[in-house]
């Protein structure tokens, strides 16, 4: 309970609900294929009763198509239901279908949840009465707890008989929406969560510049491979300069090892004495298995400053289990272990505002269409958070273990498709509580073949980080599908499979992450090949992951939702062209501009700023708006975009 109170508190000032957008694709049925039927809905018995139909149309367009269902036969039952989407237990969703009934019994709308078994553990139908003009219906429904998915069906059953068409059909959900923006808190563009309109403006993903490798398995206990399953600490506690804590491979065996670094390119392994390792101490490993850590400097027990999560695969502990150390080498199991189910990849995190430490776990779904790769299940990355490292509950459903948060979703398999694969993962995904923000690096595994490399069985395909963003660590949004790190070109040493640290390092003009990466795909050794990994570091300018980008022919337009601030300045991160300028004009509650921070009277912002303040001719200070709702209108005219906040 103290979980969803602490998520709870944090939402508390002027809260408001707001509906998302339509998560459904071709609701309004314009996409067919060949045989009339809806593209991105699955079609189950009946094919022949479900076809997009010309006869009639819920809009006035000429071209508009709507889903026609005609089961006159009564001899088969029809089913067309929706792709489905990620739903988060305790959220309200809604469904809404226009429909128009010819004859008979009109068929039923259905929103349905799912598990991660596959199985329909919540369902709410209604079944419209006969009309011949356009009716909308809706129905909504709490997405029960451990839920995963949620769907929209239209159905009937062997003793219906009738003709109905359905079109503009849409499902939203119920999330919350702050207008509070606290003084020195950046806002990035990684979501629309404050955006209420774009114009002549591009979401761009800018990948990370990548370093040379800065480790290289070196030590008999590395074999030929060094990951940044891990972390990295700077000055965590001060003083203490770059630790980083890595996982090697041997033998099919996992070990934790350590080194340091004073600038954080070159680094020393260390002899610690701690682990034997073929009659010998001498090396670096401070741990059996792999994992990822947090430093928690304010809690009151010394011997749990360090908190580790670590996969242990042994019959009697499998499943995730968590470790305590005073000095990060010395390590002591929590005797309840494991604390989560499953096992395999986990990256954790500490939100130090909240003091809420996050978990992002590797777990297994059964997949709904069985026929793409049968006998398989889906990685995707699940979400589970705590307030001592110990008891672990999805967030703000305090009865699951944890929640979906993303996974490898239609687009993504058809990105995958399109390059001749099968269909996409998600390996694991590191998360940066970061500004206003929590930012995830999805690992995509784009899965090719289950037929090459030494490990076939459980795909071959390369992996790369992409982006991800949440406000409340239930609700992920992906509105780029861009790598945040690429893999190299063909035969470079990062070639096959790119794995992030579960740690951002952030300076004043930089931002930067270690990398671990492999010179050939999660298959593994290949006819001629053997697989290497090693660690590197990609760098971004601050706040650089994602921007706006206006290419300066029209000038872009950005309007931000209704916000309210305190402080007497708004800042702004920005890089312009050549000849490029970006103004600010400030908007009340109504969309009307101020006069006084109109754009007409802002002055040009140009160059490359990292944290320029924006002004306007008369001087105004922000002070009189300050707490008072208002809106902001970007005007981008050239250049890129990264973040904004207020400051005193």
């Amino acid at each position: 309970m103290l979980v969803l109170q602490l998520f709870l508190i944090s939402k508390t000032h002027a809260q408001i609900a707001v509906p998302g957008d339509n998560i459904i694709d071709n609701g309004d049925f314009m996409s067919r294929d060949a045989h009339q039927r809806p593209l991105r809905w699955i079609t189950g018995t009946g094919l022949q009763t479900a076809t997009i139909s010309a006869e009639e149309r819920h809009s006035l367009r000429t071209d508009d198509r709507s889903l026609k269902i005609a089961d006159t036969s009564s001899l088969n039952s029809v089913l067309v239901r929706s792709e489905k989407n990620i739903a988060n237990p305790g959220t309200k969703y809604i469904a809404s279908a226009w429909v128009k009934s010819k004859s008979g019994k009109p068929a039923s709308f259905n929103l349905e949840f799912w598990d991660q078994n596959n199985a329909v553990i919540g369902v709410k139908s209604v079944t419209p009465v006969l009309s011949s003009e356009w009716k909308e219906e809706k129905i909504y429904l709490i997405a029960p707890d451990k839920c995963t998915h949620v769907t929209v069906s239209i159905s009937t059953s062997e003793k219906d008989a009738g003709i109905s068409y359905w079109d503009d059909i849409a499902l939203i959900y119920e999330t919350g929406y702050n207008p509070q923006m606290k003084s020195g808190v950046r806002e990035l563009f990684l979501d629309d969560y404050r955006i209420e309109k774009t114009i002549d403006v591009q979401r761009v993903v800018h990948p990370g510049q990548k370093s040379k490798p800065l480790i290289n398995p070196t030590e008999p206990w590395e074999g030929n491979s060094v990951y940044i399953y891990g972390t990295v600490l700077r000055d965590e506690p001060a003083g203490s300069g770059y630790r980083m804590w890595y996982t090697s491979y041997l033998d099919e065996n996992y070990f934790l090892c350590y080194a340091t670094s004073k600038d954080g390119v070159n680094w020393a392994k260390p002899k610690l004495g701690l682990i034997d390792f073929k009659g010998s101490k001498q090396n670096n490993i401070c741990k059996l298995g792999g994992g990822t850590l947090v430093y928690d400097p304010v809690d009151k027990d010394s011997g749990k400053r360090y908190k580790l999560m670590i996969f242990d695969g042994s019959k009697e502990k499998f499943g995730y289990g968590v470790h305590f150390s005073a000095d990060g080498l010395n390590w002591t199991a929590y005797s309840g272990n494991p604390v989560l189910d499953y096992g395999d990849v986990s990256n954790v995190a500490y939100d130090k505002e909240k003091r809420l430490f996050i978990a992002s776990t590797k777990q297994r779904m059964l997949i709904s269409n069985t026929s793409v790769t049968p006998g398989k299940n889906d990685r995707q990355a699940f979400i589970s958070v705590s307030t001592d490292f110990i008891k672990w509950s999805a967030p703000a459903a305090p009865d699951s273990k944890w929640t979906l948060a993303v996974e490898g979703d239609p687009a993504d398999d058809m990105l995958v498709r399109s390059k001749g694969g099968i269909e996409a993962n998600i390996y694991g995904m590191s998360i940066y509580p970061y500004e206003s923000i929590y930012i995830g690096t999805p690992w995509v595994f784009d899965i090719n073949t289950y037929d090459t490399g030494e490990f076939a069985v459980t795909g071959d395909g390369k992996i790369q980080p992409q982006i991800a963003a949440s406000r409340d660590l239930r609700h992920w949004s992906r509105p780029n599908r861009d790598p945040l790190i690429p893999v190299g070109k063909a035969g470079s040493w990062d070639d096959g499979t790119l794995y992030t640290s579960s740690t951002l390092q952030v300076s004043d003009k930089n931002m930067s992450i270690y990398y671990g990466a492999m010179n050939l795909p999660h298959g593994g050794n290949a006819a001629g090949m053997t697989q290497f990994a090693r660690i590197a570091k990609a760098e971004w300018r601050r706040d650089g992951f994602v921007s706006f980008y206006n290419g300066g022919d029209d000038t872009g337009i950005i309007t931000t939702k209704t916000i309210t601030f305190d402080g007497n300045q708004l800042k702004i991160n920005t890089k312009l062209n050549s000849g490029g300028t970006l103004k600010v004009e400030i908007l009340d509650n109504t969309g009307k501009p101020i006069d006084g921070y109109r754009v007409s009277q802002a002055k040009d912002i140009t160059n490359d700023q990292f944290a320029k303040t924006v002004t306007w001719e008369n001087g105004n200070s922000l002070t009189k708006l300050a707490g008072k709702e208002i809106k902001l209108r970007f005007y981008l005219d050239g250049g890129d975009l990264y973040s904004y906040w207020f400051d005193k």
